[in-house]
């Protein structure tokens, strides 16, 4: 078990476990009341001043993000896996409201093909990239943590099944020199467990 890795029964490891897990679940049940009460609040149409500056600050911030995953990509980087998943989301994000912003508008048709043949497929690629490269990083360190069999889908691998701090399976004992097994043969005899060997004088 690697010295830096904290053990999940550590009681500064499972306050900090507790406080995200109450908050990320708590950002969950606030946002499903949230998202009822602004279909229902907010205008269908609504006249902005930053518009520009919106989509001008969105983009700038999306073509650092391809840029800095294309980095990462070419020295090799595990950093590339986030900036790849975070990417591919800004993409997705732009080709949504794209579409969903010019749906009234002549400018539709050209939203949809570029999010068609460029957004959507860009994002594909690095979500799909994003998903091999973790696999293998995963499975390097399965082996390594001595883990026997079939690395498991990423769905169901455990956050803790390549700390070291769960046991991995034992092998099973080979036979002594002498070939015997448990319940087989004569046990080795000792000094004192000489049975029979007493002769009268």
């Amino acid at each position: 078990m690697l010295s830096e890795v904290p053990s999940p029964n550590d009681p500064h490891v499972r306050h900090m476990r507790r406080m995200f897990l109450a908050v990320i679940t708590g950002s969950f049940l606030f946002l499903i009341p949230w998202i009822a009460y602004l279909s229902v609040s907010l205008p269908t149409r609504r006249t902005v001043s930053n518009w520009r500056y919106a989509w001008v600050g969105f983009d700038a911030a999306l073509v650092v993000a391809i840029g800095i995953t294309a980095l990462c990509a070419w020295r090799r980087l595990q950093i590339f896996v986030p900036w790849a998943v975070a990417t591919a989301t800004l993409l997705c994000c732009d080709a949504w409201f794209d579409i969903v912003l010019d749906w009234n508008s002549n400018e539709l048709t050209g939203s949809i093909v570029t999010a068609v043949a460029a957004e959507l497929p860009l994002a594909a690629l690095l979500l799909y990239a994003a998903r091999k490269m973790f696999r293998l990083t995963v499975a390097v360190a399965w082996r390594r943590a001595g883990r026997q069999g079939p690395l498991p889908p990423l769905s169901r691998l455990s956050l803790i099944a390549l700390t070291g701090h769960e046991e991995p399976p034992q092998a099973a004992q080979p036979e002594g020199e002498d070939g015997r097994r448990r319940g087989h043969g004569e046990p080795p005899r000792g000094p004192d467990d000489r049975r029979g060997d007493h002769r009268a004088p």
